[in-house]
């Protein structure tokens, strides 16, 4: 059989083609989000980033449809990092060879940089981002004051985190930055004693961005740069202190005092200075107050709780707190003084009426006694039946509600 013409196989292949025609765009977007979405079975980056870059090498449309994807919050580690900086950075100019990437970059997350790029790289690499970046998270060794600069210029930035900074910057130069990020809600910094700026600086307060609704406070700060925090913004609902072992609750009164719109407070690990049966007294001050994690120092004890002011406020309105979590971990036998009756009469019709979920986390290794066990479900069904009697009004469902009894 003669073997066929150019014409006849190109003939062909349009005529096999044209049994399968192209899917629509909106289609490939559809399949795109849907990978975006995938997890490892670790919770890890990687399966998303493959899919997505094996989703480009098909066709031209595929591309179009997936590679906004696949840079909208890249994965980077230091295997990938200088590959990222060739395609983000081909020109230390940025007026030369400028690449349509680095508007595609919605979230950057360079916390797994440890001796990866230098300062100079990452400020290079904020530049090249900044009219599209709304989340950043510092590297840990390449961030110091000198990426500020460029900081400042990231206009969209809604979430802030510096917790892995090695080299803590002057809190007042870093909020000085960012004050032209009107958008900025969520911010973590690492603070110690206050560098010279913030201690001789003519202004005795801190200015923060306007809309801020979540802090995280870390390092050993002292009560002097704590004092200098100033009022915080009316926007704020959530704060958290962790690892702070040198700030006072003497201190910490005193940023609470023009609080009172926080819906959530968190007390974390080494804050030992803080203890729970004095915070609670003062609960009474954070009338819209939802959610309250707190770590037991070795001075406190859930039966101190339980018959001080946690069950007796100075008001007789209820405590509006609805989740309550306990951090049991340096206690040897932490239950002692739980299976009381005041706790479930303060839940059941007391001042602890609004709690709808109760959480108590202890070390691995350990094991609450078979009474203990017993009480916290007994507490957990009447958890439950609470939840289901709020009904439609209910913020926290009856499956979310109930006590638990977690290992760390």
């Amino acid at each position: 059989m003669p073997p066929k013409s150019e014409f006849e196989m190109d003939m062909k292949s349009k005529h096999s083609s044209s049994k399968n025609p192209a899917l629509p765009l909106e289609i490939l977007e559809q399949v795109a989000t849907h990978v975006n979405d995938l997890e490892s079975e670790d919770g890890s980056w990687l399966a998303r980033q493959r899919g997505l870059w094996a989703m480009t090498l098909v066709s031209r449309t595929w591309y179009a449809a997936t590679i906004t994807k696949l840079y909208h919050s890249p994965g980077i580690r230091g295997k990938n990092f200088q590959f990222f900086v060739r395609t983000l950075c081909p020109s230390i100019n940025p007026h030369i060879r400028k690449t349509d990437f680095s508007t595609m970059i919605k979230a950057l997350n360079m916390s797994y940089l440890v001796h990866d790029g230098s300062k100079s790289l990452t400020s290079r690499i904020l530049g090249r981002v900044k009219d599209g970046l709304e989340v950043f998270v510092a590297p840990q060794a390449s961030f110091a004051v000198n990426c500020l600069a460029a900081l400042s210029k990231c206009r969209h930035l809604r979430k802030l985190d510096l917790s892995f900074i090695a080299q803590t910057v002057s809190i007042r130069q870093l909020l000085n930055s960012t004050s032209k990020c009107s958008q900025l809600e969520w911010l973590s910094i690492k603070c110690d004693d206050g560098s010279p700026d913030d201690k001789n600086s003519p202004f005795p307060f801190f200015e923060w961005p306007p809309n801020l609704k979540t802090l995280v406070v870390s390092g050993p700060l002292s009560d002097e740069t704590l004092i200098r925090f100033g009022v915080l913004p009316k926007s704020l609902t959530d704060l958290t202190f962790s690892q702070c072992p040198k700030i006072s609750k003497i201190a910490v009164l005193w940023l609470l005092k023009d609080t009172s719109q926080l819906e959530s407070l968190t007390i974390g690990r080494r804050t030992t200075n803080v203890d729970c049966a004095w915070l609670i007294d003062w609960l009474w001050a954070l009338p819209k107050l939802r959610r309250l994690n707190f770590t037991l120092s070795d001075r406190d004890s859930i039966a101190l709780m339980v018959h001080g002011a946690l069950a007796k406020p100075p008001t007789d309105h209820p405590y509006p707190l609805q989740e309550l979590n306990l951090d049991l971990i340096y206690f040897e036998n932490p239950w002692k003084g739980l299976d009381d009756d005041e706790l479930w009469d303060a839940i059941d019709e007391g001042h602890l009426s609004c709690l709808r979920r109760l959480v108590f986390t202890h070390r691995s290794g350990t094991r609450p006694p078979k009474a203990i066990r017993r009480y916290v479900r007994d507490l957990n069904d009447l958890l439950k039946a609470l939840a289901r009697e709020d009904g439609e009004r209910a913020t926290i469902n009856e499956d979310e509600a109930g006590s638990f009894i977690c290992k760390r």
